[in-house]
């Protein structure tokens, strides 16, 4: 999701104590660092700047070299859809100096492409959940419908000829309407793109008919009547914006789907070093400034324990496992 500003591809994050950035103990009251030698701690990107997972790895970084007096790398790795970034987590000593800011669609991509020499459940240790994005249900104002009922009506009374985008084949945005598609026997056309930007540009141009959107880019666009939001995909009411309705709550009573950006680190870290993350990320969360920073860019703060990450990750893999067989996406 392409969402917030771009920003420099690869920079260093030193300790700012000295310059007064940041002084000891006020985002976080803690005596422990987290246990780090004096080697570099690389953060891996595995999409490109200005992605939100991009926007939380420069978000946290400096406040973890703060922590801890180390020195904080975010680079960018991208292609593949993530899978190279990911793969080089997957290698790197599991001693807390390699960490991955990625989204929960890493762990569909074995389900997607036949070529992925890891698994998410297998390969990583989860480290943090930092947050999710809520995604809406969008169609262009020339479908001539105001409400779900009414786009399922359209729907099946034209089979075969509504199409709807997604920033490319396995994306976020392709699997929430094969979810949707699936749980109403719909029969729609999917017009993979490669990336957001072209998606959307056609969606507002009625080239394709539906889409799912990020809730914060959706909305202005409805208000500015360019789109019509029928529903939002998380089964809870958004705190934020309250005038859209869960689809749970207008017809979907089984739909739940969202996206989350989380922290993985390489297979076979120590708990006690997991468990410094962890600490540091969820009262990291719990900083006005950072949560307000998260939530301008359409991210609701999600602290939990490794523990409850890794039982997360293993109940999205199966659900979308479900998605993907019904849809009959087969890798490649």
């Amino acid at each position: 999701m392409q969402d917030s500003a771009p920003c420099p591809a690869r920079r260093t994050f030193m300790v700012a104590l000295a310059a007064g950035t940041l002084a000891p103990g006020r985002l976080i009251a803690a005596t422990d660092t987290l246990g780090l030698s004096d080697k570099t701690v690389q953060v891996v990107v595995p999409f490109t700047p200005g992605t939100t997972p991009d926007l939380c790895a420069r978000l946290f970084s400096p406040r973890l070299a703060e922590l801890s007096g180390r020195t904080f790398v975010v680079e960018n790795k991208p292609g593949a859809s993530g899978i190279i970034g990911l793969s080089a987590v997957a290698k790197a000593p599991p001693d807390g100096h390699t960490l991955a800011f990625s989204t929960n669609t890493a762990l569909t991509l074995p389900l997607v492409y036949s070529s992925v020499p890891f698994d998410v459940i297998e390969s990583f240790t989860p480290v943090a959940m930092l947050g999710s994005t809520n995604f809406a249900l969008c169609v262009h104002p020339s479908l001539g419908v105001s409400d779900l009922a009414q786009f399922i009506d359209h729907v099946k009374r034209n089979p075969g000829t509504v199409n709807y985008g997604s920033p490319g084949k396995g994306t976020f945005h392709h699997l929430c309407m094969e979810m949707l598609v699936a749980q109403l026997g719909l029969n729609m056309v999917h017009v993979p793109y490669k990336g957001s930007a072209g998606a959307t540009t056609d969606l507002l141009a009625g080239h394709i008919k539906a889409m799912f959107q990020p809730m914060h880019v959706a909305v202005p666009m409805q208000q500015d009547k360019r789109l019509v939001i029928l529903g939002a995909s998380r089964r809870e009411q958004d705190p934020t914006y309250t005038a859209v309705p869960p689809l749970a709550t207008v017809g979907l009573p089984n739909y739940d789907a969202d996206a989350w950006y989380a922290v993985w680190g390489p297979r076979g870290m120590k708990a006690d070093q997991v468990g410094r993350y962890n600490t540091a990320f969820n009262r990291l969360l719990e900083n006005q400034e950072i949560r307000a920073t998260l939530v301008k860019q359409g991210v609701t703060p999600r602290p939990m324990s490794a523990g409850a990450l890794g039982d997360l990750s293993k109940a999205e893999l199966a659900k979308w496992r479900e998605v993907v067989k019904a849809a009959n996406i087969l890798p490649e």
